[in-house]
């Protein structure tokens, strides 16, 4: 298995263990058992993808439309190279395009935290509050401005899919700034996601910090590659400060009638 099919697979099994799988071959989807949110509901090939695919993709739209979800894709460009043109054929649109990159323990840099900067580090057995002050600041970081409501279901369903993996809520001064997590490792390999801080706080190494301390805690519970996607340049500037290198691309595709993803 190639690093970059390693990586896929390990996307798959992060996704079998959180969500509903729901197979229409030659592709599986993925659904959050409770949040309809768009990118919590995903497909991903099985594989290389050739031939006529129309029908298994109307099969899929419906199993989509069936949970009042939109119909997505998320998938490693390489290893499905011709399913890009086959889902603007089936009226979908790229949704995004992302750098895939990864990190091992010999390209590993740590970085110094910036002064008065603490991590709690969340495993299943964390107070409930810790991780309900993680899901709201992770929240914010990505939709400044908003005022998240976090569930009871939520904050239960994120301790309980820790497992092995680790999640991080960085203080400043006592005051929540910044989260991360990295996913349950299968077979040595991890995905870093959900990495975000408070727009406020942006600018001050808090970001880069806190990937270096989330990236050091996971080779020390035995992880061999951590991986993660990024969208913008910036922030492969930053990852690429702790050590992680450019690897392949990701593509996401979304249902072009649909509305915009919220």
């Amino acid at each position: 298995m190639t690093l970059v099919e390693r990586l896929q697979e390990s996307m798959r099994q992060s996704a079998r263990e959180r969500y509903t799988v729901v197979p229409v071959p030659p592709f599986t989807a993925y659904f959050h058992p409770f949040d309809a949110m768009v990118y919590m509901n995903y497909a991903i090939p099985d594989g290389p993808v050739t031939g006529d695919t129309r029908e298994s993709l109307r099969r899929l739209r419906a199993e989509f439309e069936a949970r009042q979800r939109v119909p997505r894709f998320e998938y490693v460009d390489a290893l499905a190279p011709e399913l890009a043109g086959m889902l603007r054929d089936a009226g979908y649109k790229q949704e995004a395009e992302a750098r895939l990159m990864v990190c091992t323990r010999d390209t590993y840099v740590p970085m110094q935290s910036p002064e008065g900067l603490t991590f709690s580090v969340l495993s299943p057995g964390s107070p409930r509050e810790e991780m309900r002050d993680f899901c709201v600041t992770t929240r914010q970081g990505f939709h400044p401005g908003e005022t998240p409501v976090v569930s009871d279901e939520e904050v239960t369903k994120t301790l309980a899919d820790l497992k092995d993996g680790r999640a991080f809520l960085v203080r400043m001064d006592g005051r929540p700034v910044a989260g991360a997590l990295f996913s349950p490792p299968h077979d040595g390999t991890s995905e870093l996601a959900g990495v975000a801080t408070l727009q406020e706080w942006r600018g001050r190494g808090i970001g880069a910090a806190l990937v270096s301390r989330a990236a050091g805690e996971a080779f020390t519970q035995g992880v061999e590659v951590l991986y993660l996607s990024v969208i913008s340049e910036e922030a492969g500037r930053l990852y690429e400060r702790v050590g992680f290198r450019f690897v392949t691309r990701m593509l996401f595709y979304v249902d072009a009638s649909a509305p915009s993803a919220t």
